[in-house]
Parts: C-alpha cells; sequence; structure tokens
C-alpha cells in the first residue's frame, strides 16, 4: 500500500516538472499573456451573473411575499365582509320603538319612499300617527272643520263611483264576447282594477295630505285682501275655494259668484294670504255671535261686512 502511493507521488512530481523544464510554444505564450484578462473577464462575467441572479432572486421573492401578504389580506377581508354580512340585520329587526323614532323624523316625501319597499312597512308608513304630524305641520294653519267636511264628502262621491263601478251589469260587446270565451279574464280585470283603486285607504290622513299636495282636493278658506295696498283692505278677508299648485308653491283661489258678478279668480296666492275660516260659515249667510257677553278690554274681534248685490258677506 505504502509502495503504491509512493510511486504514484513520484510520477506526479516528475510530470509536474518535465512540465516545467520543457519550452512552452508560442500559442501557451499567448494564453498566458491573456489569462490574466481572461480571469479578470471571467471572474466579473461570473460575479456579474451572480448578483442579477441574487438580485433576481431577492426581487421574486419580495413578489411572492407581497403577494402572499395581497392574498392573505384580501382573504381577511372576504371572510370580514362574509361576517358582515351574516351580521347585517334589517331595518324590520330593530325594536318597535326604536322604529317608529326613525319614522317619525322622515319627511313626507322619505315616508312614501319608505311605504314603498315592502309590505310591512307599508303598512307602518301608512298609518294616521305619522301624517298627523305632518298635516299639522304644513296644512294646520288654513285647514279648518269645513275643509274637513268638504274631504269627507270628496271620499263618499268617490267611494260611491267606485262601488257603482264594481257593480256594473253584464259585459257589453266585445267585453261580453271575451268574458263568455274566458270568463276569469274579466274577474281577473275586475279584482286587479278594485285593487288599484283600493292600493291606499281614502279615509287615511295620508290620501288627505297627498290630495292636497297634488292639487287634486279643493278646500274652502279665506284670503286677505290686497286691494290697492290699503291697510283697511289689507286686513279684511274674502272666502273663497283653493286648490294647491305644487309648481309654483301657491294656490289659485275661486272666489264663489254674487248677484252679477262672475265667479273671480286669482292665481298665485301666496301662503302668507291664506287662513282657515274662524267660524264655520257660508259666505252667504249672517252669522250670528254668541260670545258679545264674554268681550273684554284689549280683545281683538272681527267684524262681518255686510253684503249687497255685487258682494257676499266679508
Amino acid at each position: 500500500m505504502l509502495l503504491y502511493l509512493f510511486i504514484s507521488c513520484f510520477s506526479i512530481i516528475f510530470f509536474i516538472k518535465s512540465l516545467t523544464l520543457k519550452p512552452l510554444p508560442p500559442w501557451a505564450t499567448e494564453m498566458r499573456l491573456l489569462s490574466p484578462w481572461f480571469r479578470k473577464d471571467v471572474s466579473f462575467f461570473l460575479s456579474s451573473r451572480l448578483i442579477k441572479n441574487i438580485l433576481g432572486l431577492a426581487y421574486f421573492t419580495t413578489v411572492v411575499s407581497k403577494m402572499s401578504l395581497k392574498k392573505m389580506s384580501f382573504t381577511s377581508k372576504v371572510d370580514n365582509f362574509e361576517e358582515v354580512e351574516e351580521s347585517a340585520m334589517s331595518i324590520l329587526d330593530l325594536p318597535d320603538l326604536v322604529l317608529e323614532c326613525i319614522l317619525e323624523r322622515l319627511p313626507p316625501a322619505a315616508l312614501c319612499s319608505m311605504a314603498g319597499v315592502c309590505s310591512s312597512l307599508r303598512s307602518r308608513c301608512i298609518s294616521d300617527h305619522f301624517w298627523e304630524k305632518h298635516m299639522k305641520k304644513k296644512w294646520g294653519r288654513i285647514i279648518g272643520p269645513a275643509a274637513y267636511r268638504e274631504w269627507q264628502w270628496h271620499i263618499a262621491l268617490r267611494t260611491r263611483k267606485d262601488s257603482s263601478h264594481l257593480k256594473q251589469g253584464k259585459p257589453k260587446g266585445l267585453m261580453r264576447v271575451l268574458s263568455i270565451v274566458r270568463p276569469s279574464w274579466w274577474i281577473k280585470s275586475k279584482v286587479d282594477d278594485s285593487s288599484n283603486q283600493c292600493s291606499l285607504p281614502d279615509d287615511s290622513i295620508m290620501s288627505w295630505f297627498l290630495a292636497l299636495e297634488t292639487g287634486r282636493f279643493s278646500f274652502p278658506a279665506q284670503v286677505y285682501n290686497r286691494e290697492n295696498g290699503h291697510v283697511g283692505f289689507m286686513l279684511s278677508c274674502y272666502d273663497a275655494e283653493l286648490s294647491y299648485d305644487p309648481r309654483t308653491d301657491t294656490f289659485e283661489a275661486r272666489y264663489p259668484p254674487h248677484g252679477r258678478r262672475a265667479v273671480a279668480v286669482e292665481n298665485y296666492v301666496p301662503w302668507e294670504r291664506l287662513r282657515a275660516p274662524p267660524f264655520d260659515t257660508s259666505p252667504h249667510a249672517l252669522h250670528i255671535s254668541d260670545c258679545l257677553n264674554e268681550l273684554r278690554p284689549g280683545d281683538n274681534i272681527e267684524i262681518q261686512w255686510r253684503r249687497n248685490k255685487e258682494f257676499p258677506y266679508g
């Protein structure tokens, strides 16, 4: 074993020594001169490649880490959204007292919109409890007992028309042919008509409020005079039938005819010139006061004008 090792080492030493003694060929000399530059280029190339690989690996690691963080954040957001979605509550889940407080603070337009959301909210939003406040706030100053009585007559007349329409006899003409071919079609059309007409109770305050707001209902009230700007005339009032114009936020006043005078119409009457009649008395009748014995110094009184052939009582 030792002999084999000695022979191997001796042969290697002899080979190296022979290389140093022999002259190198010319191409080897050139290679020896070029070798430092070659080593420098190779080392620079290898080092640049190594740096590029390290930077690329670092960038890839950063991108992967950012993507993983984004994925984790997105996953957490999705989880949170699912948790919020699962834990979200409807407005109907609120206690009745809280829901009523919310509905009481809604303006009329928002209350109407809320009534169209679902049947449960509709039954709450059309309640007179909410609309009575809106009616008093906007219309209470110019709506009196006479206007309420006119509204009751208006409801009764409309109900009578609707009932007579639903109680019509057998269909005629083409409708009769269609009712013979398909009787269910005629019955369904009648049911649909009745359901559309009865979508809102006529005797509700909401129905009355909407009729006033849209100008579909005319009501009696009194209009302050403005003739010539005279103080005496401006303190006087005339009975009139008013209808609201929502486009201009003013009223159209129709003064009742009397004697030879025709119906006088005045447009663009502002709110400031209107009031509810203090007494439920016709402008063509004499009002008899029953409180003269209760007058005290400092009380304000109103005097009814004496009528003539051209003007009613004022």
